[in-house]
């Protein structure tokens, strides 16, 4: 917003609005300090990547500094005989603040939805444009085929990865490659007992009620259908087969 209102400021000044992108800049300044400890204190519970997230932490910290900063030259540049120097610096910083915003927020996308969240529902031809691969070809570097490449591994692409992905493994659980799916979390139970689907955790966090702990995907969020769990148990039962 403050971006905007001093692009109109520049060509049109007024005081009227440059006090409002002042208070635009404080509000912007004390949401911002608030949000950076907040999302510490939320990197602190764990469950993404470390490396995606200690990048994600600093450029939060960065944009909290760089609008703090730019707020108080703010108030220092539109003073009633404003420098030059001081106009140019704070209209740098604010450039600068919005180049890092938006660096900042795509990690956070990232960390919250995957890194495939702009691409994943786009048409055929602009994940093909951007280079993004069909998710159905590989996982984790392992060649798929069979059942799994087919139907097993778009149901975990859709329900699970979000949340058990590259970015994020949650519980200690990493299910985009074919070795976490078989790999105990931090429930100590094996979430794939090949053979087995009712002594399988996977199959226990996917068809206990919603309001259930354990349920995954957790509340608020779209669960697995009757086919996608049958579908599932049916493979696990057949031995859980990857291909690769």
């Amino acid at each position: 917003m403050a971006v905007i209102l001093e692009a109109y400021h520049f060509f049109k000044p007024s005081s009227q609005l440059g006090s409002a992108i002042g208070l635009v800049l404080t509000c912007s300044a004390a949401s911002a300090v608030v949000l950076v400890l907040l999302g510490i204190f939320r990197g602190e519970g764990g469950g993404y990547e470390p490396g995606a997230l200690e990048e994600h932490r600093w450029f939060g910290i960065a944009v909290g500094a760089v609008t703090v900063v730019a707020a108080i030259v703010h108030a220092l540049a539109f003073r009633k005989k404003p420098r030059a120097v001081t106009v140019a610096f704070y209209r740098f910083l604010l450039l600068a603040d919005m180049a890092l915003l938006s660096i900042a927020g795509h990690g956070g996308g990232n960390l919250t939805h995957g890194s495939k969240y702009l691409t994943e529902n786009a048409p055929g031809w602009l994940r093909k444009w951007v280079g993004d691969p069909d998710p159905a070809a590989t996982a984790g570097g392992a060649s798929l085929s069979g059942e799994y490449a087919r139907v097993i591994q778009p149901i975990f692409e859709a329900k699970c990865y979000q949340c058990h992905g590259p970015e994020k493994q949650k519980g200690d659980c990493r299910m985009d490659m074919v070795e976490g799916l078989f790999t105990a979390g931090e429930s100590e139970l094996d979430p794939i007992v090949k053979g087995n689907a009712v002594g399988s955790y996977l199959v226990e966090t996917i068809t206990v009620p919603n309001d259930n702990d354990i349920a995954m995907p957790p509340g608020g969020k779209d669960r697995h259908t009757p086919e996608e769990i049958l579908a599932i148990m049916r493979w696990i039962w057949a031995g859980a087969e990857t291909g690769g």
